[in-house]
């Protein structure tokens, strides 16, 4: 536990002396010990006032839910400096990254992420964090996308049958997503033409949802005509290459 919270402080002073202070263009993530919201917390509070961080890191794997009460040190002081939380691909929690148990290769465990994200999503929703921190802002970082519609159709029409064992859920939970959640576009895991992958989009129910990614230099970034597929309308493009963004993390024009 020692050796996460100085690695963590190391690398973000490091991303503050490397990049932050010499690019004053440049934004970046806070590196926290995730497994002990407590540090986590000091960590956001030494370094959260700094212009240059617009979010927290934190792995979509981990050892229990993140919806869990657990965490909500995190969540307190993400919001009090009106940080971002982001979930990104990855985390070795020591669990099985799917609910049936180990997988043998990393396809597997690659093309299942997609469950990860949907589990912790469902959490934070359900166990009520945005209701109890109506400002924060979450982002799931290469979660893929298109999962993201028939997952908010199915819970919709359950939290309808059962939000009485929620009653602090106060509203349909794709209601919370549209509030409260951004996603990054890379992987793209729609159809590879435009006019499909517009259908896709327009399931979201809202144009304000993504935001552009490539995810390089990773060997399997997407190049850029795979990264935001040409054909989409004017406006479209425009907010997820940036405006998008922009908004989520309150960034200046």
């Amino acid at each position: 536990p020692d050796a996460d919270v100085a690695l963590a402080r190391a690398v973000n002073d490091w991303q503050i002396a490397a990049w932050l202070e010499p690019e004053s263009r440049l934004r970046a993530s806070i590196v926290v010990p995730s497994k002990q919201p407590d540090a986590a917390a000091r960590e956001i509070e030494r370094v959260g006032d700094h212009p240059g961080f617009v979010r927290v890191f934190l792995p979509v794997r981990s050892a229990i839910p993140y919806g869990k009460r657990f965490y909500h040190p995190i969540y307190e002081a993400a919001a009090r400096h009106d940080l971002v939380v982001s979930l990104h691909f990855g985390g070795a929690p020591g669990n099985p990254p799917t609910s049936v148990g180990w997988s043998s290769y990393y396809l597997e465990e690659y093309a299942g992420m997609a469950q990860v994200f949907q589990g912790q999503l469902m959490s934070l929703i359900v166990e009520g964090v945005f209701d109890r921190f109506p400002s924060l802002r979450l982002a799931l970082v290469e979660s893929g996308f298109t999962w993201l519609p028939p997952f908010l159709w199915r819970l919709d029409k359950e939290w309808k049958g059962l939000r009485r064992e929620i009653p602090w859920t106060t509203r349909l939970p794709s209601a919370y997503v549209r509030d409260h959640v951004r996603l990054s576009l890379q992987p793209v895991d729609g159809p590879p033409d435009a006019s499909r992958l517009l259908r896709a989009i327009d399931q979201l129910g809202s144009d304000d949802l993504l935001m552009f990614s490539t995810d390089y230099p990773h060997w399997q970034f997407d190049e850029p005509e795979e990264a935001l597929p040409l054909g989409l309308p004017a406006e479209l493009r425009r907010k997820i290459l940036g405006d998008n963004a922009r908004d989520f993390y309150r960034l200046t024009k």
